[in-house]
């Protein structure tokens, strides 16, 4: 059975075994926070993608009109409106303990010399630019009294800028900080002007905790999903956040992702239009993700992991008893992929994978059963294995693409191998038993 292989590739795999070359940066052999790049770098873009399900959230729930929201389309979020015109997002994160975003703060001061590009070009069709953090902007408190402290607070100079008319009315000490500014972000004092006066700054959900503030505070506010379960929650903001990270990668397949068009860029067309998103594709995940899946709880089949060799032996000769031995092959390949696959996902998620793996087989053997009933009646003997085959590649192809849930989110070919497993194992025939299995009452 699938568990108790688990419980063997696992066995002597324990606390007490030594890590390679021991953890990572420690001084000395001594306990060190620890410090890793990799892992923080795809962190910030997960929470980039939480910030493009916020604004499509906004949409969906009407706190804003949105048309389409472009990810990493010259900024890293552009919001098209339902006017023709346009709102761009700059997201960026801070894991400082307390941070407040100061004009001393480079991250901060690039983001407002991207804009002011910007504006150079398409100022005319731009409303707004936003810059979304998890950390606030530093507010000066009223006792304030030091100039620089005052000219250091990003909001102190946005709301001068809206007061004046040009940039020559801005009061001291701002006017200082803004002309360091002109400096620092292309040298155009008007357009900075403009940028600041369309500037708006938005806080985000604490860095380490963004995750659980969607499924619980965004998630449960989106049309239709009100009585979600916690489970269903996270599962549907999970989604979301995929829909956005797909949207953020240049991706292009079909009959484009042999031969493309491409863009005075040098970008395929198809990509840069797969970088959009609207709120009815993103409602039509949302419909998809709150149909409920069935599940198996329980149902005791199960398929064993590694044994291969027998099982290969019973397949071959299930196959061409049911006049099916140019499929052989190509099913075997699958089978023994698909017990691979299923040795890493033991490996991977060793404490949901006794669920996966009756889920999977399950569903598989039900499908496999339900095509060969359904061709009881198929009057020719030496094609009716092929009709077999032929709908249950069709079945599992249909699963894979339309049900992702209900199998797991194996694709086509893991779940073909499944069912060789299960033919190997004599849990299911092409429609033509061997004779042992006939004896036997199969």
């Amino acid at each position: 059975m699938l568990g108790t292989k688990l419980g063997e590739i696992l066995m002597g795999w324990g606390k007490s075994t030594p890590l390679p070359l021991g953890l990572p940066e420690q001084v000395d052999g001594l306990a060190t926070a620890p410090s890793d790049r990799g892992d923080e770098t795809q962190e910030r873009f997960r929470y980039q993608w939480a910030i493009g399900v916020w604004l499509l959230a906004q949409s969906l729930a009407g706190k804003r009109a949105i048309r389409a929201m472009w990810c990493e389309h010259h900024e890293d979020f552009l919001l098209e409106l339902p006017a023709g015109r346009y709102i761009a997002v700059q997201v960026k994160t801070d894991s400082r303990e307390n941070a407040r975003w100061r004009w001393s703060d480079d991250a901060l001061v690039d983001s407002v010399a991207r804009f002011c590009a910007f504006e150079k070009t398409h100022g005319s069709a731009i409303d707004s630019y936003e810059f979304i953090s998890n950390a606030a902007p530093y507010v000066p408190a009223a006792t304030t009294t030091r100039e620089d402290s005052l000219a250091a607070s990003p909001d102190r100079l946005i709301q001068c800028c809206s007061r004046a008319s040009t940039h020559s009315e801005l009061e001291e000490p701002y006017q200082e900080v803004f002309t360091r500014l002109v400096g620092k972000t292309g040298g155009d004092a008007i357009v900075l002007f403009e940028v600041l006066r369309k500037l708006t700054f938005a806080q985000g959900p604490v860095l380490r905790g963004y995750d659980d503030t969607l499924a619980a505070s965004i998630v449960p506010k989106l049309p239709g999903c009100a009585g979600l379960t916690t489970v269903s929650c996270c599962r549907l903001r999970d989604e979301l956040i995929g829909l956005v990270q797909a949207a953020c990668r240049l991706r292009f397949d079909g009959i484009d992702g042999a031969v493309a068009y491409l863009a005075t860029n040098g970008r395929p067309h198809a990509a840069i239009r797969g970088k959009c998103i609207t709120p009815e594709a993103a409602a039509e995940l949302m419909a998809r993700v709150r149909q409920p899946t069935f599940r198996f709880v329980g149902s005791g089949v199960g398929i064993d992991i590694g044994a291969t060799v027998g099982r290969t032996e019973v397949l071959n000769r299930k196959m061409r008893n049911a006049y099916l031995g140019s499929q052989f092959e190509p099913l075997r390949m699958r089978m023994d992929s698909a017990d691979q696959r299923l040795m890493e996902r033991a490996l991977l998620e060793p404490d949901d994978f006794d669920a996966i793996a009756n889920q999977l087989v399950s569903t598989v053997l039900v499908e496999c059963k339900d095509v060969e009933a359904m061709a009881f009646d198929h009057a020719d003997d030496k094609t009716r294995g092929l009709a077999i085959y032929k709908q249950i590649l069709q079945r599992m192809d249909s699963l894979a693409k339309e049900e992702p849930e209900r199998v797991c989110r194996e694709p086509k070919d893991t779940l073909m191998g499944i069912a060789g497993m299960l033919s190997g194992e004599c849990k299911f025939a092409w429609g033509t038993p061997l004779d042992e299995e006939t004896r036997d009452g199969a």
